[in-house]
């Protein structure tokens, strides 16, 4: 089984994450300042994958198959970023991309 661990811009981390921390995660980001209102999780199968969430609502992703590219998308609401986070729990990084790359 991968790892995976949630780091806040902050300064909390958790470790084994699941759905409801990244919901409080996004709940607190809303309500920081610009500089601090961003938060991550990483999925480390051999490397790390890496979902990043702004509070402006824009989400990176980051991949171990191709480390050198940024998959980024603004997205409408938090209830898109919570389902796109749901499947990134999955593992399912194909999926991922393939959200950050639709065009709103």
């Amino acid at each position: 089984m991968s790892e995976n661990y949630l780091q806040k811009a902050w300064g909390d981390s958790i470790d084994n994450v699941n759905i409801n921390d990244i919901k409080e995660a996004i709940n607190e980001a809303l309500k920081m300042d610009d500089e601090h209102g961003v938060f991550w999780v990483s999925i480390i199968i051999h490397d790390e994958n890496v979902l990043e969430m702004s509070k402006n609502l824009d989400v990176t992703g980051i991949f171990e198959d191709n480390n050198g590219l940024n998959y980024k998308r603004k997205f409408k609401n938090i209830k898109e970023i919570i389902s796109l986070y749901e499947v990134f729990l999955t593992e399912d990084f194909a999926s991922v991309k393939s959200i950050l790359k639709e065009k709103i």
